[in-house]
């Protein structure tokens, strides 16, 4: 779904601070506004608090038009992070959003592959609960990978994985909850978790469909780089349509200092585009990595 081009400034007020193992946070904010538009795939502009000057690029985990609230997943790395952490709540901090274009939303024909990577799972998760809540069951299915502990509740799966192996049983609760078959992969060797690259138990998963269903089929990921582009790679291997949500480091976030530009092939040229604006959602056949 393409950007309104409307970005709200307000004042939002924090309602929740969740803390999990490994520096990593969930802030839930009132944001009474973007909280009515904001799309997964899209992000905000949120202040730190602290003596952070600059503000962080945080994609969404969730929005709620009915509570009026928006909700930010991160690591604590750097001090701008590390400041917005502190905050308790009651506080209040600035957020500008919702920002750039998020996901297209597929046809209703089309089935649906998650795939999302540490700070990069929200936007996915997000993507999944908005498609359940538009009653798209075709083949929606995800996959998650994490090299530290997964910030949400998991438990052992009951809902069948084609392909993968079945000792890959632990799933997050909440896609669990919504009948979102879900596996889970790590390099840390975590109980009931791929033992590897979370793009492994995709393929096999992608492996079991036939070239016909592939045809109707589209990957939605984001994650570390390294990650998109393998996932990007997968994708060609396996000729499925695949969206890609870039993660880079900003300074305005609207597209004036042109500090997040990345090269892209649009109508067989190379062009320079920038995250904030112009993605952060990209298909994944024009990024160069």
């Amino acid at each position: 779904m393409a950007n309104t081009g409307i970005i709200f400034e307000e004042t939002a007020e924090v309602v929740e601070q969740l803390k999990f193992e490994a520096g990593q946070f969930v802030t839930i904010v009132k944001a009474e506004k973007s909280s009515q538009t904001a799309k997964p795939g899209q992000f905000a502009f949120v202040e730190c608090g602290g003596n952070t000057l600059l503000r962080r690029p945080l994609s969404y985990l969730r929005s709620s038009k009915e509570k009026g609230t928006i909700e930010f997943m991160y690591k604590t790395v750097g001090p701008g992070l590390e400041a917005l952490s502190q905050i308790k709540p009651g506080d209040e901090i600035k957020v500008m959003g919702p920002i750039g274009n998020g996901f297209i939303y597929p046809s209703s024909k089309k089935s649906v592959i998650l795939i999302g990577g540490g700070v990069g799972i929200p936007p996915v998760l997000f993507m999944g609960e908005e498609l359940k809540k538009a009653n798209h069951d075709i083949g929606l299915v995800a996959f998650f990978g994490s090299e530290v502990p997964f910030p949400f509740q998991t438990c052992k799966s009951s809902l069948a994985m084609p392909g993968v192996n079945d000792s890959i049983d632990t799933t997050i609760d909440d896609m669990e909850k919504l009948g979102v078959s879900c596996r889970l992969s790590s390099q840390a060797g975590y109980d009931g978790c791929h033992l590897g690259f979370v793009t492994e138990p995709a393929n096999d998963f992608i492996d079991t469909l036939s070239d016909s269903q592939k045809s109707e089929t589209v990957i939605y990921a984001c994650g570390p780089e390294s990650m998109l582009e393998a996932v990007a790679q997968l994708a060609k291997e396996q000729q499925l349509d695949c969206m890609l949500s870039l993660e880079e480091h900003m300074a305005c976030a609207i597209g004036g200092c042109a500090g997040c530009t990345v090269k892209v092939l649009e109508d067989d040229h190379e062009k320079m585009k920038r995250v904030c604006v112009d993605g952060p959602v990209f298909n994944a056949e024009q990024i160069y990595f």
